[in-house]
């Protein structure tokens, strides 16, 4: 594949930008040169994702695009398992769907293409580790390491576990690697991704804590962010799991999806906890770290979603106030249970219920940003602000915007002068 470039586009949450990384790296071990001008590339890879209807909404209309051009297209990801149908639709001349676990496969089969083969659907989960081609991005401070995928839930909603499968945890010696030859190239913010964190070592016999307390031992000034991890899975191992993290690397930073504030919805949605053991969790993060930015997930109007329900999860986000707050309309995902419910809720009225939760949020939030007002500390400078400035990261992690000459990867010490609703203000400060 030598002179051969390719343009890469994805999709979705933060694993499959670290499968994008990692078709990165398979294709450049094999002579390829990544290109960020379409017009320019021999082949066009897109990373998909299926886990919400909009996002799928707006993949199906950018292959109809693509569609009308003579590059030849793969489609990567979770949407090539979960609505393959309306992928073929779309661009009835791909050139090869290929399933979220095939980057190795992705090798041989963009050889194919490159030759004039059209219309190969690999759908099969490769066996190797496909971490092994792991390269972070060139033009970054902050790089994406996948933990595992997977998961052990059966959530009523959900159909990434269709593409995903059962859990497949990298060794705790893999990760450790990667992510000391991250450190030594310069990253600074190190995001440690997966479907759920908490299942972590469930195929292997490894645990969470064992990976972070190992991560630890790796010197440098850099951070690490976990990701996701489901409550049911670390009622055991919180306690241990906020001791390992009470150091200078790693965020205090933590997503524990609630999804509703009624124990009666998380029943039918097949979530294995209750809201009493949600709101525990969050407050043994939060007698350990009282700053810690805690964020959450919530799905408004599904089926069955009675006022009451709704009721539950706006009293339950003012008492708690969680720092993150991702709001979702439900949307049926195919193949799923809830798909097939007979109770839905109107569209309007999810609507008006998302416009509620979205301005509550936006008042906790905005409060809670104008808390920071005054405080001073180190922060690492991550990236460039999408509205000028440069961002920096605190120990957890508010995105603090510094209007003055700094380098990224940089460690500089900060105070911070105002808030807005979406990240803090500050100035550097003066030894």
């Amino acid at each position: 594949m030598d002179d051969t470039t390719f343009y890469l586009e994805t999709y979705g949450c933060s694993l499959n930008k670290a499968d994008s990384d990692l078709i990165v790296g398979r294709l450049n071990g094999l002579g390829a040169e990544q290109t960020p001008d379409i017009e320019l590339a021999d082949l066009i890879v897109l990373n998909s994702c299926g886990v919400k209807e909009p996002t799928e909404d707006r993949i199906v209309h950018r292959l109809e695009e693509l569609g009308n051009q003579s590059t030849p297209v793969i489609v990567a990801g979770c949407l090539p398992r979960i609505s393959i149908d309306r992928i073929q639709r779309a661009i009835p001349g791909f050139a090869a769907l290929l399933g979220p676990q095939a980057i190795d496969t992705l090798g041989s089969i963009a050889n194919r293409v490159l030759k004039g083969e059209r219309g190969i659907v690999h759908l099969d989960s490769d066996y190797e580790s496909k971490l092994r081609f792991f390269e972070g991005p060139h033009d970054s401070v902050i790089c994406t390491i996948p933990i595992c995928e997977g998961c052990l839930g059966s959530c009523a909603y959900c159909a990434v576990r269709f593409a995903r499968g059962s859990v497949r945890s990298y060794s705790v010696t893999e990760i450790h690697n990667v992510v000391e030859r991250c450190v030594h190239l310069g990253y600074r913010e190190i995001r440690l991704t997966s479907q759920d964190a908490g299942v972590f070592g469930h195929d292997t016999g490894e645990t969470l804590v064992e990976l972070l307390r190992n991560l630890d031992t790796i010197e440098g000034g850099h951070r690490f962010r976990l990701g996701m991890f489901n409550p049911n899975l670390v009622l055991e191992t919180i306690d241990d799991l906020v001791t390992v993290m009470d150091s200078e690397h790693f965020f205090q930073f933590f997503h524990v999806p609630l999804q509703t504030g009624s124990n009666d919805l998380l029943a039918e949605m097949g979530r294995e906890y209750t809201v009493a053991e949600w709101t525990g969790i969050v407050s043994r993060i939060r007698s350990k770290f009282p700053r810690a930015t805690v964020a959450t997930d919530i799905i408004v109007g599904f089926p069955g979603e009675t006022v009451s329900d709704f009721e539950e999860t706006v009293n339950l986000l003012q008492n708690v106030h969680p720092e993150v707050v991702n709001i979702s309309k439900y949307g049926d995902r195919p193949g799923t249970a809830a798909s097939r419910a007979n109770n839905k809720v109107d569209t309007s009225l999810k609507k008006d219920r998302s416009r509620q939760l979205s301005s509550l949020v936006s008042d906790s939030v905005t409060e809670n940003n104008a808390s920071w007002i005054g405080w001073s500390g180190e922060a690492i400078a991550v990236e460039a602000g999408s509205r000028g400035g440069v961002v920096c990261r605190n120990f957890a992690y508010k995105p603090i915007i510094l209007h003055e000459e700094v380098e990224m990867g940089s460690t500089v010490k900060i105070e911070v002068t105002d808030s807005e609703r979406t990240h803090l203000l500050g100035q550097m400060c003066l030894d």
